[in-house]
């Protein structure tokens, strides 16, 4: 079959022909649709990280996912053929307390695997097979937008965390919130505008930041779901002294993340999902006054990364949600699809600006 390969830590993607691979006793076979082309591809490609299997040179690529049942193994039950079906991409260490209770994405040895990343390979291929506990059904209705779960589940559990912080404020009776809560988003590519999305289905008056103006897809989609777009361009005095309860960053930016804690609201809580390089030079910051303000306001930062499958079906209801409040919006978020032979060019690429681009693998 075709596949995406590269060979860490040498920069470069190739198509490449790989063994088929023949679904094992307790595995279902997968062909797979759809796959989603995300920053971590990108930076892999670019020779920053990633681990091929062990015994081999060559990791295929890809964990963003959509496909169909296509073969199922001995001793498998509940699938059947043509079944849609989005996989996770973390697989726990066999160890810890939180791998073996289904929470990889807490993981407290490091010695977790991820298909497409670390260790194990992913899905810019043709088929792939895995066993039904790593598989979510998809319904049928969602076809069109399902390849976007995975960076969805990211969101769902990076929103799980920071609402979680907010939660220890508690009630205060008698004297109930008067205003919606709020929100700023950092970064308008998928994880942002999904971030924007689930925290407008949640009630949260929400402002996304990037550094384009407002005759982008993004601003239009951003503004047909309720939430303001700002162009921060020149700096977060583009937002006038507004403060927010959440922060949820999705650039991966570091000086940028140390000036979003001055948009934190007193008790608020930052949460991070991007990526900094961690090759790029020191940044200086007046760091006993950033420690002071974070104390002295009881505000916090999260990091929050990966997702177990519980936040996948989540995904699958929020999906839902928000073809039911804003109709074919979220399907917007997809800019382009792309045959599989053109990824090579697409993983080279890092100044498009799309929000997602998808490969489209089979029918």
């Amino acid at each position: 079959m075709r596949a995406i390969v590269v060979e860490p830590p040498t920069p470069g993607a190739r198509l490449e022909d790989v063994p088929d691979p023949e679904p094992h006793r307790g595995e279902v076979g997968v062909r797979v649709l759809e796959c989603g082309v995300c920053g971590t591809d990108r930076d892999i490609v670019a020779g920053q990280y990633g681990t091929p299997p062990t015994g081999s040179r060559r990791l295929v690529l890809g964990h963003e996912n959509l496909g169909a049942v296509e073969a199922v193994g001995p001793g498998v039950a509940g699938w059947k053929r043509g079944d849609l079906v989005v996989a996770t991409v973390r697989r726990g260490c066999g160890r810890c307390r939180f791998c073996l209770t289904n929470q990889s994405d807490l993981c407290e040895t490091g010695g977790f695997t991820e298909r497409g990343i670390r260790g194990r390979d992913g899905y810019f291929a043709e088929r792939y097979s895995e066993g039904p506990e790593y598989l979510v059904h998809v319904p049928e209705a969602l076809r069109a937008v399902a390849v976007l779960l995975e960076p969805l589940s990211v969101v769902e559990k990076a929103y799980h965390e920071g609402r979680s912080v907010l939660d220890r404020l508690g009630p205060t009776p008698g004297h109930p919130r008067e205003t919606p809560p709020s929100a700023l988003v950092s970064g308008t590519g998928a994880i942002g505008m999904l971030a924007s999305f689930l925290l407008r289905s949640e009630g949260y008056d929400v402002v996304a930041i990037d550094r384009h103006g407002e005759g982008t897809p993004a601003a239009a989609l951003l503004r047909r779901i309720g939430a303001e777009h700002v162009d921060a361009a020149g700096g977060l005095g583009a937002l006038s002294g507004r403060r927010f309860e959440m922060v949820l960053e999705a650039s991966g930016n570091a000086p940028l993340d140390f000036d979003l804690l001055r948009a934190l609201a007193p008790n608020g809580v930052l949460v991070l999902t991007g990526i900094p390089p961690a090759d790029r030079p020191p940044i200086s910051l007046a760091a006993g006054q950033v420690l002071r303000d974070l104390v002295l306001a009881n505000q916090a930062i999260v990091g929050s990364v990966n997702a177990n499958r519980s936040y996948f079906e989540l995904g699958i209801r929020h999906l839902s949600r928000f073809r039911k409040a804003w109709g074919d919006a979220v399907a917007r978020v997809i800019t382009s699809r792309h045959a599989l032979d053109e990824a090579p060019a697409l993983l080279a690429d890092r100044g498009s600006g799309a929000m997602k681009n998808v490969l489209t693998i089979a029918r």
